[in-house]
């Protein structure tokens, strides 16, 4: 809400931000609630609760195709899906995955800024000699969803790995990162985290690189919000946040 109002956009801007409950937030028993890390990879809701399962990225489906209903906002020209930290995850995945926006007028862009990881279009990863698939015998899961195209979970089965890199190559991504989000908070320290850089700041500018060195073409765009570190207000206030919510 702060960056529309500061931009002079809030009359005109709807902001919807789902929340993704886990079984710490005490669902009832008619919702539908997800594992702390299985609502960013747009995993299936729990077990545990209502039948039939939802993968948290179809719920998200779901409210676009609402806000895409033309008799409901019939002069709707623009929707932005962005996240910060884990959120910027499940954006940058979500671009990747999600059909809603094919075969629809409406103009989507996704703003991910500072999350943990990134989706990775191919199995290399940067290395002291450039960009190479690693020795995966200590790390063989690095390329598996949701840090690679591999074992898929059932949402992203459903669109297939050709399709996932097609959308995520011609979508409108912007990546914003704050140069000093370089601490260990939070941060995914796992193996096939730590192949894709040591801290959010370098995961950022490495998978631009990444994108520039195999994938010509792309549609993705890297800002870097100086002086800022893992503050989502201060990445969405910033001159360089509002200009990839709301610029050209």
């Amino acid at each position: 809400i702060a960056p529309a109002n500061a931009m002079g956009l809030l009359e005109e801007t709807l902001v919807v931000a789902p929340t993704f409950q886990t079984s710490d937030d005490g669902p009832s028993k008619d919702e539908p609630f997800w594992t702390s890390g299985g609502w960013k990879r747009g995993h299936l809701s729990s077990s545990s609760g209502p039948s039939p399962r939802i993968s948290s990225y179809t719920a998200i489906d779901r409210i676009l195709e609402l806000l895409l209903d033309t008799k409901r906002f019939p002069v709707l020209d623009q929707i932005v899906v962005t996240g910060h930290s884990a959120g910027g995850q499940v954006a940058h995945r979500f671009a990747g995955t999600s059909r809603t926006e094919n075969g629809t007028k409406v103009p989507f862009r996704y703003v991910v800024a500072n999350p943990s990881t990134y989706l990775y279009l191919g199995s290399e990863r940067d290395g002291q000699s450039g960009f190479v698939t690693p020795d995966n015998g200590d790390c063989a899961d690095y390329d598996d969803w949701h840090y690679g195209l591999q074992d898929l979970n059932s949402y992203a089965t459903a669109v297939t790995p050709d399709s996932i890199k097609a959308q995520l190559m011609r979508r409108d991504v912007r990546i914003i990162i704050g140069s000093a989000d370089s601490l260990s908070a939070s941060l995914d320290v796992t193996c096939g985290a730590n192949l894709q850089g040591r801290h959010r700041f370098d995961r950022g500018r490495t998978l631009i690189r990444f994108m520039d060195a195999f994938h010509s073409g792309h549609q993705h765009r890297e800002t870097i919000v100086w002086g800022v570190g893992h503050s989502s207000a201060q990445m969405y206030i910033s001159t360089e946040g509002r200009n990839a919510l709301f610029g050209s």
